[in-house]
């Protein structure tokens, strides 16, 4: 009988490198009979999809390449709106997540307790704590959000779209709806697919937890002890890959130096910064760190990221106890 689960990345030649990661690390921390490993690569040259089949060949790992055609030429980070079309009929509950990610715990427990039917499951994007912040970003997140439509209580259910955890039948409808939204639009906004996908499903969104979608600059907060993240997402700049930068420790960059060690052929997908920028990120990150740790390690962003995990914490329990 075929994995009806499956934890699935979608990517354009400039991600593969860091997706082939994550997604060992997926392989790593789920088990074979509990779910599939899917990469979908969108208009990647021939010699690189050889290669990577190869790799993930080795590691049981299912790589399918795809044109960019097939997602109506959008950029490759929009293939999770195609992937009802895409993917084998069989995979009825899709683990979708970014290629900026690395996977640091077990996913066995979260993947066998599906979304229910209709839903999907999907953690409060960063900027949902600003917005009773009195400041210029807390200003631009309201603007924002009032800017696409959303009322004051959807503004506070507005999800991140790094890591979703949605049942096929639900997503076929959320997609079909935010692909046509987008083929009607002549621009994109700041946070292109993010914000349609919440605009056409933030009715059917279920909070998750932050531990399976981590923004990185928490760790700045000290929350990692509370949230324990299981995924975590290096948003913005600089990524892991580039180096060891704050927040992030040495171990959070050693697995790109070992996978081109263990596999020198996709050594050439390792984009790595200039001296310059290396320089730049150094300083970046340090005081950013100094700005992170005194705005979100306490006070009323710092309370208001624990209240949310408290809420998903009950919320996993009542659902626990009623199957």
């Amino acid at each position: 009988m075929s994995v009806q689960t499956c934890v699935c990345y979608c990517t354009d030649r400039s991600y593969l490198f860091p997706t082939l990661v994550s997604a060992l690390q997926a392989r790593a921390h789920a088990t074979p009979d509990i779910a599939d490993i899917i990469i979908v690569c969108f208009d990647v040259d021939a010699a690189t999809i050889s290669i990577a089949t190869s790799i993930c060949d080795k590691n049981n790992i299912i790589l399918f390449s795809r044109s960019g055609s097939d997602i109506d030429g959008a950029p490759a980070m929009l293939g999770r709106l195609y992937l009802d079309e895409i993917l084998p009929e069989n995979y009825k509950n899709i683990l979708y997540v970014d290629g900026d990610t690395q996977v640091k715990s077990s996913l066995n427990e979260f993947l066998s307790c599906p979304p229910p039917e209709g839903r999907f499951f999907a953690s409060a994007d960063p900027m949902v704590f600003l917005l009773d912040d009195n400041s210029k970003a807390g200003e631009f997140v309201r603007n924002h959000f009032l800017g696409i439509g959303l009322n004051p209580e959807q503004s506070r259910q507005y999800f991140n779209t790094g890591v979703l955890y949605f049942n096929r039948s639900a997503w076929a409808v959320i997609a079909e709806q935010a692909r046509t939204i987008i083929r009607s639009q002549n621009t994109m906004s700041r946070f292109p697919d993010q914000d349609i996908l919440n605009i056409v499903g933030i009715e059917r969104a279920l909070p998750m937890s932050l531990s399976w979608n981590f923004p990185v600059f928490l760790f700045n907060a000290r929350l990692e002890n509370t949230i324990q993240p299981k995924i975590v997402h290096y948003m913005s700049q600089p990524k892991p890959w580039e180096g060891t930068f704050r927040p992030w420790k040495t171990g959070d960059y050693e697995p790109y130096p070992a996978f081109v060690t263990a596999y020198p052929e996709i050594a050439g997908l390792w984009k790595r910064g200039s001296l310059l920028r290396t320089v730049r990120y150094f300083a970046q990150q340090h005081y950013k760190c100094f700005c992170e740790t005194r705005r979100w390690g306490r006070g009323a962003l710092h309370t208001q990221i624990l209240s949310y995990e408290a809420k998903c914490r009950d919320a996993e329990k009542t659902e626990q106890l009623s199957v």
